[in-house]
């Protein structure tokens, strides 16, 4: 295994880059040992990738990452169970003290008003009597109220209906207002599941772009597409729906009118106009 590792650096960082698309920056952590910065599934593509390209053996390369991740893996697991969180919840201290106030002024209300209330009424009948009986009128005054106080209450009763009216038509016009439908917007996104290099091509003049990334990744859905990928571990999502890939190998896919293909490297190089890349 050292001698195919050997191998690998005898061909150079800068060759083995143009040819697998991997970072310059992963191949000497990879060469150094060094698998910071890396996940374990990003690493193991990567070692595979070399194998393929290269039919090379560095199964001992992989099982020494592996014990890495699993050292990782503990020591962050014995991290997590020395950390308690506690968190002291005062919402029912809280309540009960705002309780005991309210109570405290519904007493203080009540007593206020007791201790203002007279203790001792003579109630006069007579007074009283007098007070509720009306002083009579003649008949024509009579009539006269009682026509006036008719008019009140028809202008009274108009004016209520004419209200509930005027309130009423605005409530029909929302009630016949309807939703506009909603248009969803045409989407092209890449989502990785760990970084990962990506190369790609704009279909119409041929200019070449290649980045590598980890968080979401956004194209123009109206262009046509060449994508490379440096390993299959992705999620892409078109116009809300998503595919999901699991593949430690170099994936190829072109996108064109709006459809998402996988194809092979000689279909890739043909669109490619016999290029690699």
């Amino acid at each position: 295994m050292s001698e195919d590792l050997d191998k690998l650096k005898k061909i150079g960082v800068q060759k083995i880059h143009e040819r697998t698309h991997i970072s310059r920056t992963h191949i000497e952590s990879i060469f150094n040992e060094n698998f910071e910065g890396m996940g374990s599934v990003q690493l193991l593509g990567f070692l595979s990738i070399f194998e393929r390209e290269y039919d090379i053996d560095l199964s001992e390369l992989k099982n020494r990452a592996r014990e890495y991740f699993k050292s990782q893996k503990s020591d962050e697991e014995n991290a997590k169970k020395k950390v308690k969180i506690f968190t002291a919840s005062k919402r029912k201290r809280k309540w009960t003290f705002f309780y005991i106030l309210i109570g405290a002024a519904v007493v203080f209300t009540l007593f206020y008003f007791a201790s203002r209330m007279p203790q001792n009424e003579i109630i006069d009948p007579s007074r009283n009597f007098q007070a509720a009986v009306p002083t009579l009128q003649d008949d024509k005054n009579d009539s006269v109220l009682d026509e006036n106080l008719s008019q009140d209450s028809l202008m009274e009763s108009t004016g209520v209906e004419e209200i509930v009216r005027v309130e009423e038509k605005p409530k029909e016009k929302l009630e016949e207002k309807q939703p506009e439908p909603e248009v969803k917007p045409l989407s092209f996104k890449i989502i990785p599941k760990t970084k990962v290099w990506l190369g790609y091509i704009d279909l119409s003049d041929y200019k070449k772009y290649q980045t590598t990334f980890s968080d979401e990744l956004e194209l123009d859905p109206a262009k046509e597409w060449l994508l490379s990928f440096g390993h299959g571990y992705i999620k892409i999502e078109i116009n809300g729906e998503t595919t999901e890939f699991k593949d430690p190998n170099t994936m190829r896919f072109s996108y064109i009118d709006s459809e998402l293909k996988q194809i092979s490297y000689d279909e890739f190089t043909r669109l490619n106009r016999g290029n690699e890349w």
